[in-house]
C-alpha cells in the first residue's frame, strides 16, 4: 500500500487468495483499491471466501446457480444428480474436455494420433457454455468465461452483473496468427 495502487490485477487462487482477501480486509485494502481478479469468482474458491468475500471485485468465475441456458442447466442437474454436490468450475473443463475428444475420434472414425491431431483442426464441440471449437489456424479453443463482479449473499460470496465473453471474440485475427505463425499461412 506504500505505492499507493490505482488497482490490484490479482491472479492467487486457493489458500493464497484466502490469504490475500483476509489480508486485504484485515488493513482496509479492500474495497478502497479497485481490484480485478482471475478465477475468483469461481465457486471453488467463493465457498472458501464465504462471508469474507471482498465487494465489488471485477472477476472472471462461474456463477452456475444464474445461468438459464438450456445447455447449462441439463448439465447441472445431471451433474447434482450424479456427485450430490453443484458444479465447479472445473466440473464445466472436464465435461467439455471430453465432449472434445468423443467429437474428434468421431470426426477421425479412429484414435490415430495423426488423424486426431488432423480432425481437431476446426472441430466443433459443445460445452455447457454453448457450443466451441478449436480454430482451424491455431487450435485455440473458443470456450469462454464468465465476468462479473463479486458481491455477497447472506453469508455467500456470489457473482452479480455478469456475463459470458464468447472466447471467439477474444482471439487474435487470422492475419496476426499467420504474421507470428509462417506455417500457418502454408497450411
Amino acid at each position: 500500500m506504500q505505492s499507493k495502487p490505482d488497482a490490484i490485477f490479482n491472479v492467487t487462487f486457493g489458500a493464497d487468495l484466502a490469504k490475500l482477501v483476509r489480508e486485504g480486509n484485515q488493513r482496509g485494502i479492500f474495497p478502497k483499491v479497485p481490484v480485478v481478479s482471475l478465477l475468483s469468482g469461481e465457486p471453488e474458491y467463493l465457498e472458501v471466501l464465504k462471508d469474507e468475500t471482498p465487494k465489488g471485485w471485477i472477476v472472471t468465475g462461474y456463477p452456475w446457480d444464474q445461468i438459464d441456458a438450456k445447455e447449462h442447466a441439463a448439465f447441472a442437474a445431471n451433474y447434482y444428480r450424479k456427485f450430490k454436490e453443484n458444479p465447479k468450475v472445473g466440473s464445466v473443463v472436464g465435461y467439455a474436455t471430453m465432449q472434445a475428444i468423443f467429437a474428434a475420434i468421431k470426426k477421425a472414425g479412429s484414435t490415430d494420433n495423426e488423424k486426431l491431431v488432423l480432425a481437431m483442426r476446426g472441430l466443433k464441440f459443445s460445452t455447457p457454455f454453448g457450443p466451441a471449437e478449436f480454430r482451424a489456424i491455431d487450435q485455440q479453443s473458443t470456450m469462454g468465461a464468465y465476468v462479473g463482479k463479486l458481491e455477497l449473499r447472506g453469508n455467500q460470496g456470489s457473482m452479480t452483473q455478469w456475463r459470458y465473453a464468447d472466447g471467439k471474440n477474444y482471439q487474435p485475427t487470422d492475419a496476426y496468427v499467420k504474421s507470428r505463425r509462417p506455417a500457418a499461412a502454408q497450411q
